[in-house]
């Protein structure tokens, strides 16, 4: 049984969720309304997943999830009434790993919910349980990659591409393929998710992100990692 934490403070929302997602007996949920009782409830409790609306009193969503993200390590999928570029990608930067927008299906909330879980049991890239690759040390079992002896903490959907990027390395990788791989759906033209954590992921393994060292892109094409 999954444990899902809703950061939401619509309540007709939260009572649809906690019907739908409690009524197979696969996930068991915890609602709060606000940003504090959020963090209070990860300090105490560890979750499989984390739903975050962005537009909360007092501290607001995007702030929250760049807190958590300093702990804690699960999915983290914003829902949202706001559908603009710069929202989105900074939601995705702060640390998310998906990003839907309401009113959704709650079949498709589900979809997500189980494609997220399916990345953090996924670890396909390569059997040994940790790599060197210049100044990265990529840890698999434990899913950490440290730069310089340093933890660089990783968003779930940002290791899985990061893995997906080493395992085909020198060669080159479409967004679209990369979205495809991740999110097992097409993207339908919207590849927008995969180069917000391609921005992030330079942020935090390259020493100069303008001028990456490990993951370069190829204009309009994609990306391929050099070791």
């Amino acid at each position: 049984m999954y444990k899902v934490l809703v950061v939401e403070d619509d309540l007709e929302i939260c009572d649809i969720l906690m019907h739908f997602l409690a009524r197979d007996g696969k996930y068991t949920l915890e609602i709060v309304h606000e940003a504090q009782s959020a963090l209070e409830a990860c300090i105490n409790k560890d979750f499989d997943i984390i739903l975050l609306d962005i537009l909360l009193p007092g501290m607001d969503g995007i702030n929250l999830c760049a807190q958590l993200r300093r702990n804690i390590f699960c999915p983290i999928i914003f829902i949202s009434c706001l559908n603009d570029d710069d929202t989105l990608i900074k939601a995705l930067q702060m640390g998310g790993d998906d990003y839907l927008v309401k009113p959704f299906k709650c079949q498709v909330l589900l979809a997500r919910i189980e494609a997220v879980i399916r990345r953090m049991h996924r670890c396909k890239p390569f059997d040994e349980l940790t790599r060197q690759i210049g100044d990265l040390q990529i840890n698999v079992k434990y899913q950490t990659v440290y730069k310089a002896e340093e933890n660089k903490y990783l968003s779930p959907t940002e290791f899985q591409i990061l893995m997906l990027m080493i395992y085909n390395q020198g060669v080159l990788l479409s967004a679209e393929e990369i979205y495809q791989y991740i999110w097992h759906r097409p993207s339908c033209g919207d590849v927008r998710t995969v180069k917000a954590h391609v921005y992030n992921l330079r942020k935090k393994i390259e020493s100069n992100p303008s001028s990456p060292e490990y993951i370069k892109t190829v204009k309009n094409m994609g990306y391929i990692f050099e070791g």
